[in-house]
């Protein structure tokens, strides 16, 4: 996110309450957008449903059709983005802007024959129709391009477009469903709302595509260097982004298997849980709002200040002085992130009490959503702490946590699958692993130096095999 560092600088700058007020609303366009313009989208459609009295299992079918094609999706394209992340960052650094754009088709080829592969075997086991299971593979296949789509226009640092693209097509696909249900009356079925929804998301797409291929066509595309040594480049960002894209819906995936039922034969679901899920998952946006206006507008200056010191050639003093401050500034911005969620969290718990029984939510459902909401506050601290020991490199140290993490949910999932503890194991999982990867982070910036330095090459190879070369002849 570091380009949207410039904008957000020059709008916290200003002077007065407004200006405070457009720096977030800014920041929150380009970080939740997305996010926020689906699960809205998907609210609406739900209430017009209700409200127009649709089929009971049309409208139930779309509902788990949804968070199957969000969840599995997500799951399976995780690994490539954070992977296909860092690829371009590279490429981007090293200037070879030709290989920019084939290596996304790359990726995307794989990552799409990758994500077919469960797909095609879901839709040849259910007994759903032939309709809804081409519109439900129609959009789960979308899904997984516009995941990876996003990898690439981020690193456009084209974040209006992100959020406008998902804005127009998210309308889009409220508008189709309001006139399909207009056209069909009675006869709505889940196969014409899922269509609808794959058309908001074409347009999403579409746009995007079209981004990239503007912004990376270049005149030449040069051959591509063989799959394999890109893959052995970080082969730990793979498992990294496998195991954070688990520990999100695993929770979820266990409630599924220990107390689901089966929706049209097809689909297992846990709708109570679920909604529970649905409405906790708001009450981190904060936390991922300003942790972008925090790193981009506090941080990263400290830690460019750090690493330009070492590359410009500052004395030891200045370098330690460096990673005393980026030190400092980094510990008091993560305690002020944890404070503001903190907050929210609270405020979440006191709210869901006493307005979430109006929507229909039971006792239990009340109580899920409370514990749900402290555990996403975990989850969400644990996510981001591992985000910044990548910041710094330490593939093995996210990849060792990440892989604890997972463990920490199955274990979890396992010991308390009774149903009186829904939403607790992700708590517990989470808390720990926090704790871990907090004292990880602070060990890491307190032998930064040795890290850095170390990881240094103690020789020039290329200048001692010349020499070799010089020898022989």
């Amino acid at each position: 996110m570091a380009g949207i560092g410039f904008q957000l600088k020059r709008l916290f700058e200003r002077e007065g309450l407004m200006g405070q007020i457009q720096a977030i609303s800014y920041a929150s366009l380009v970080t939740v957008g997305p996010m926020l313009s689906c699960i809205i989208a998907v609210a609406i459609i739900h209430w017009m449903l209700v409200s127009d009295n649709a089929p009971y299992v049309s409208r139930e079918v779309f509902t788990a059709g949804i968070a199957y094609a969000f969840a599995f999706s997500f799951v399976i394209t995780s690994p490539f983005s954070m992977f296909l992340t860092r690829l371009a960052s590279d490429l981007l650094y090293e200037k070879r802007y030709d290989q920019l754009l084939p290596t996304f088709y790359r990726y995307l080829r794989i990552t799409l024959l990758f994500g077919c592969v469960p797909a095609l075997l879901f839709v040849w086991w259910t007994p759903l129709s032939i309709a809804e299971k081409v519109s439900l593979f129609v959009l789960y296949m979308e899904l997984n391009l516009v995941w990876i789509e996003v990898v690439y226009v981020s690193a456009m640092k084209a974040y209006r477009s992100i959020a406008y693209s998902f804005l127009g097509g998210m309308t889009l696909a409220v508008a189709l469903v309001w006139i399909y249900m207009e056209w069909a009356g009675a006869a709505v079925s889940a196969a014409g709302l899922l269509t609808m929804m794959a058309a908001g998301f074409f347009l999403i797409a579409a746009t995007l595509l079209r981004a990239i291929e503007r912004f990376f066509r270049t005149p030449e595309s040069p051959a591509l260097p063989p799959l394999r040594q890109d893959l052995q480049r970080y082969p730990s960002l793979l498992g990294i982004g496998l195991f954070t894209g688990l520990c999100m819906f695993w929770h979820q995936f266990a409630q599924w298997i220990f107390h689901g039922t089966w929706l049209a034969d097809a689909f297992l679901v846990k709708p109570e849980y679920d909604v529970a899920v649905f409405y906790a998952v708001l009450s981190v946006l904060p936390t991922l709002v300003w942790f972008v206006v925090s790193v981009e507008t506090s941080f990263y200056p400290k830690f460019r200040q750090y690493y330009d010191a070492i590359l410009g050639k500052g004395t030891i003093l200045d370098i330690d002085r460096a990673r005393q401050e980026m030190h400092k500034v980094l510990i008091g911005e993560l305690g002020k992130l944890m404070g503001i969620q903190l907050v929210f969290s609270l405020i979440s718990v006191a709210c869901g009490i006493r307005f979430l029984p109006y929507i229909g939510f039971t006792a239990q459902q009340v109580d899920t959503f409370n514990i749900l909401v402290m555990a996403f506050y975990v989850y969400v601290m644990t996510s981001v702490v591992l985000l910044l020991l990548l910041y710094f490199d330490d593939r093995l140290g996210a990849l060792s946590l990440s892989a604890l993490f997972f463990a920490a949910n199955l274990a979890a999932s396992w010991l308390l699958r009774d149903e009186q503890y829904q939403g607790l194991p992700l708590f517990v999982a989470s808390f720990p692993v926090l704790a871990v990867t907090l004292g990880r982070l602070v060990y890491r910036l307190r032998r930064l130096h040795y890290a850095t330095f170390s990881a240094q090459p103690l020789h020039n190879r290329k200048r001692k095999l010349e020499q070799k070369r010089e020898s022989a002849g």
